[in-house]
């Protein structure tokens, strides 16, 4: 434990990067997990004792870093500490999640190296799902690091109940395909988001099932209500076409073990009370979105439509230089604009 303590002082957080409808059709919303050992089966985690693995794909919204030794840094580290908890908890890990990461490292090592057209591989990537779908089934899954599976972000939720793993493909027409698990500790449930049209830009004001999940990549989990039915807020980034990108600020609302996206007017944003808040901006830009835990907010950049030097609109958005929030207040987060970035990042 000492190690472990040690090894968390030294912790320098870092950003890792992740870059058939049919199949999918008739898929529960969600199946439950084989439980764990009695003894850890609800106990709760330390959220000092595990880091995030994140999956931010837009080069202009990278830090200084190279891809390859931050998903090093970040691996190495939440497999150590991840192991830990395996270890002090006692929880067994079964022989056939080790065979199961193995045998979708290789799917994605065939898919990265073959020259595969676009349904084949939506295909492959279906596939994909349906096998880390039944991996997170297995017994000590949700503390299992995947470390060899660095084409899938990983993010735990501030409290370590909820994990989320996303991932996406480029198809031919330069468009994107998502692929989305949720896994909830406390109920033992594994949710599918399937992504069964082109991606869309998600209404603010309605709740979506998984099943019509718009395709994000998710990079942060903020738990925001607590008790039978927990909602948790995700950051994410998508990108609905080639000229445009889009982040989202969602909620995963659980209720009598059903998983439904979008809050009860959680925020009070722009167009007044919403169920969540989106942003999109143009595809060669960059946009910053963040949770600034210290004083309960998001903050992000004020993005306005843009115009060319005739002063003519352009029809895309991006950041003015300034800053916008939504801070918590009470159940709700409402927004105020021209704030100060101060050290939110």
């Amino acid at each position: 434990m000492k190690k472990l303590v040690v090894l968390l002082l030294a912790f320098v957080s870092v950003v890792a990067y992740a870059k058939k409808k049919d199949a999918n059709e008739g898929l529960p919303e969600s199946l439950p997990m084989k439980p764990i050992s009695d003894s850890a089966k609800y106990e709760p985690v330390n959220p000092t004792l595990l880091k995030q693995t994140l999956a931010v794909p837009s080069t202009a919204e990278r830090p200084k870093i190279s891809t390859a030794s931050a998903q090093d840094i970040n691996d190495k580290l939440a497999s150590a500490i991840t192991d830990s908890i395996l270890r002090a908890k006692k929880i067994k890990v079964s022989p056939d999640l080790v065979k199961a990461e193995k045998e979708i490292k290789g799917m994605f090592d065939r898919l990265l190296t073959n020259d595969t057209h676009s349904q084949e591989r939506v295909e492959m990537n279906d596939s994909i799902l349906n096998k880390m779908r039944d991996a997170l089934r297995l017994q000590g899954s949700f503390f299992y690091p995947f470390e060899s599976l660095k084409n899938i972000g990983r993010i735990y939720s501030d409290d370590y109940n909820i994990r989320v793993y996303t991932w996406a493909i480029e198809l031919e027409d330069y468009n994107y395909k998502f692929y989305g698990l949720v896994q909830n500790l406390e109920n033992d449930r594994v949710y599918v988001l399937e992504q069964n049209s082109p991606v869309y830009i998600p209404r603010e004001n309605q709740q979506i099932l998984p099943r019509r999940w718009y395709g994000a990549l998710y990079y942060k989990i903020i738990n925001i209500v607590k008790g039978d039915e927990p909602q948790y807020v995700v950051l994410g980034w998508s990108q609905p076409n080639p000229n445009m990108k889009m982040k989202v600020i969602d909620v995963l609302n659980f209720s009598n073990d059903r998983l439904m996206l979008g809050g009860d007017d959680t925020f009070k944003s722009y167009r007044g009370k919403v169920a969540r808040v989106v942003f999109t901006y143009c595809a060669d830009l960059g946009m910053t979105l963040n949770y600034d835990e210290k004083k309960k907010r998001f903050i992000f950049d004020h993005v306005t439509p843009l115009v060319d030097s005739n002063n003519n609109p352009t029809g895309c958005n991006g950041p003015d230089m300034s800053y916008d929030q939504l801070k918590k207040k009470g159940k709700k987060f409402v927004l105020k604009k021209d704030v100060e970035m101060n050290n939110a990042e």
